[in-house]
């Protein structure tokens, strides 16, 4: 844990030392959540409701997804290099090393943009009304806990790589396929095929909307099915990992940075 907070204060240290970059792109990720977060306002201007939920109901689905957004890419946004540095031979220096190899890939880079997502996340808190520490911290669990269901299903995809080749492009595609349903109320698949796709091949529900109802409406038995979920889902991705690490093949970069 000590090392895992010394990678993560590098990181965040690395990140600042451009100060103005550094508050450009979290300011410039702010204004670009309020633009989307018009949208929806808008839209809900013109139509009170969407299959019963209105904008004040709505909006709790933005922040916790924000949230995990934010989460993935502050924390583990390293599992984005994994196809890369396995089609190219650059685990090398990582497998010199000891500790837990696929930890510290996930660890090993921060997005700055997503220091902006979550704090707008928690911006957001304001709009809502009788916000209370329990909300925020259950805000933050079912967050955290959907970020792990997202960062395990995406470990296991780009450990294809070991066996596939570089799969970035298709990484990249299972990412958006994920991201852009969870900004959807959940209520417009219901009866429909898609509800049944979110809830198998692709965790949407896992990800975005069980941690949402969950906010909205807590119950033992869906905290437990989302708990199950992400150690599921991040069981897998880890075998996945070091399955396929078998048959990683040496880019010959062996080398100790000092």
């Amino acid at each position: 844990m000590k090392t895992l907070l010394s990678f993560y204060k590098y990181n965040l240290l690395s990140a600042m030392e451009y100060r103005v970059s550094f508050i450009v792109l979290v300011v410039f990720m702010i204004l670009n959540d309020c633009f989307f977060f018009s949208i929806w306002y808008f839209f809900f201007q013109k139509f009170p409701t969407i299959r019963g939920v209105t904008f004040e109901q709505f909006l709790p689905l933005i922040c916790v997804f924000v949230l995990i957004f934010a989460i993935m890419h502050i924390f583990f946004n390293g599992y984005r290099r994994i196809s890369t540095m396995v089609s190219e031979g650059q685990l090398d220096n990582e497998l010199l090393l000891p500790g837990n190899v696929l930890l510290r890939i996930l660890s090993s880079s921060l997005d700055t943009s997503a220091i902006g997502d979550m704090m707008y996340a928690f911006l957001l808190l304001f709009l809502l009304p009788h916000v209370t520490m329990i909300f925020i911290f259950k805000m933050v669990l079912f967050a955290f806990l959907g970020a792990v269901v997202f960062l395990g299903f995406m470990i296991a995809i780009h450990s294809l790589s070991f066996r596939l080749g570089n799969i970035g492009e298709l990484a990249r595609a299972m990412f958006e396929w994920i991201l852009g349903p969870s900004h959807y109320p959940p209520q417009i698949f219901e009866g429909t095929f898609l509800k049944f796709l979110f809830m198998t091949i692709l965790p949407v529900y896992f990800v975005g909307f069980l941690p949402y109802h969950l906010l909205l409406n807590f119950e033992w038995s869906g905290f437990a099915v989302l708990v199950l979920a992400a150690t599921v889902s991040m069981s897998v991705g880890t075998f996945a990992f070091y399955d396929g690490l078998k048959k990683y093949e040496s880019g010959n970069m062996m080398g100790v940075k000092g």
